[in-house]
């Protein structure tokens, strides 16, 4: 019984020290494929060590320490005399990798799990694949793909939880391909301040499907397409609708001077907001009466003349100073469409806009309209605007009534947006599969003189409260 037992305790014993074993041997391939990683990670730091540590088991101690000494005083020397290569070619890339380890790599699967991003199949937690990660100054993007049975609307619906959980200012989520995503994380708000207005800016030339008029999220540009399009811009109050009109407005004042367009301002709230730049209007009225049914009946027909001549020759007007593209700039466009009592009046003017925006894209006539309810009961054309401008709206659904609802789920919460940027909001292009928040320029009042100073169009073509829009052929005959 006693050998019996001296055998169980030495097998038992045996197993233990397999199992140890077993574990040690797991353990340091676990430690040296942690270090391969590092290496293949770390280039920049693992090879000169690999180096040194060849040297010291080849040569001794010494020689290997003496190896590492120099090779640190040569990047030294090197971070010295070129810092600009050295950023690039070594701090930067190992900067880079490790703000990529710290921030997503390290926590990716604990976030995922957090947020009820993961997936149970069998005894497996699946999670989402990362792909690449890209590390920018301000803006990181991390792509990856998605777990069989998610969607990117199972994402777009954490943004907030993600954004708290990465330090993010701003966070927007997109698909780029079936089952793939794209994250896009902004750790500094460049929209956070005003932006004012380049002077040089207003002098430069001025490409009519870009007209730069405020910046991006990106710190890019913010350029909108006038020619061929209509804009639409709606926000609460004080949200900056004016912000963007005059930037607009700003973008285009070089060409308004070169009579490549002519401005047709409808500020039916009296003129408080776009009167200080009459001078830079070849029309203007300032009420909702007879004055402005005039101003859109005189549009139309410079529409019907222009659609006659130029029928199978081009498929888009090429603004010149002999025909110039019409903007027409309205201040609240509802007060047209909803709020005027004549219903005789209210009609024309409907039908009159309804023709500018269905008909006036192609022969160069376009709309630029700022509204502050967008629903469909003030703004029955309202899907005619080619491009959407949504600012700081005071309920969600009207985010979806001018942006549409895919918008809001990539991102686009107008209601979310503080009363204290104004100017800030989101834009949609037809076409365009994702939105992008900019920031209008903030034109103060020395900017609108100057601007009237520097780009009024000669007196012949602009008078006040007359209609100076009639149209001229193409040997410059008035027609």
């Amino acid at each position: 019984m006693s050998y019996s037992s001296n055998t169980k305790g030495g097998s038992g014993s045996q197993r233990s020290n397999d199992e140890w074993i077993v574990e040690l041997i797991w353990a340091m391939f676990k430690a040296a494929g942690y270090l391969l990683w590092l290496a293949l990670l770390f280039p920049a730091v693992s090879v000169p060590a690999f180096i040194s540590l060849v040297m010291m088991l080849r040569y001794g101690i010494g020689v290997g320490m003496l190896t590492g000494t120099g090779l640190a005083a040569g990047y030294g020397l090197w971070a010295a005399l070129d810092a600009r290569s050295f950023e690039r070619w070594i701090a930067q890339p190992v900067r880079q990798r490790f703000q990529m380890w710290w921030r997503y790599t390290r926590t990716w699967d604990q976030v995922c799990a957090l947020n009820g991003l993961t997936a149970r199949h069998q005894d497996r937690t699946l999670t989402p694949l990362v792909r690449s990660i890209w590390i920018g100054k301000h803006t990181d993007v991390i792509d990856f793909r998605l777990v069989t049975g998610q969607s990117v609307d199972d994402w777009q619906k954490r943004t907030r939880e993600l954004a708290a959980a990465w330090r993010a200012d701003h966070l927007n989520i997109r698909a780029t391909a079936p089952g793939e995503i794209r994250i896009t994380i902004t750790r500094y708000d460049f929209l956070a301040q005003p932006i004012s207005l380049p002077r040089p800016l207003a002098s430069a030339n001025v490409d009519l499907s870009a007209v730069p008029v405020g910046i991006t999220d990106t710190h890019q540009w913010w350029r909108v397409p006038v020619l061929g399009h209509h804009l639409l811009i709606a926000g609460a109050t004080g949200s900056g609708k004016g912000s963007v009109l005059w930037s607009v407005i700003a973008g285009l004042a070089p060409t308004v001077k070169a009579g490549q367009v002519r401005l047709c301002v409808i500020d039916p709230k009296g003129g408080m907001e776009l009167g200080a730049g009459a001078a830079l209007f070849s029309a203007f009225s300032h009420d909702a009466t007879d004055t402005t049914v005039d101003l859109l009946r005189t549009l139309v027909n410079v529409m019907h003349a222009r659609a006659n001549r130029l029928r199978g020759h081009t498929r888009l007007h090429t603004p010149t100073p002999s025909e110039p593209l019409y903007v027409v700039i309205i201040d609240e466009i509802a007060a047209l469409t909803a709020y005027i009592t004549d219903r005789k009046i209210r009609t024309e003017i409907e039908h009159l806009l309804g023709l500018l925006l269905s008909q006036g894209r192609a022969v160069g006539i376009s709309v630029v309209a700022a509204i502050q309810d967008p629903s469909k009961d003030t703004l029955p054309v309202r899907q005619l605007f080619t491009v959407r401008i949504g600012l700081r709206l005071t309920e969600a659904t009207q985010t979806a009534m001018v942006l549409g609802q895919a918008a809001r789920d990539a991102g686009a919460e107008c209601d979310l947006i503080a009363d204290t940027t104004p100017g800030v909001g989101y834009v949609m292009i037809d076409g365009t599969a994702r939105p992008r928040r900019v920031r209008a320029f903030h034109v103060t009042d020395p900017d609108i003189t100057d601007l009237t100073t520097r780009f009024a169009p000669p007196k012949g073509r602009s008078r006040g409260n007359q209609h100076n829009i009639n149209d001229a052929g193409p040997d410059g005959s008035s027609r």
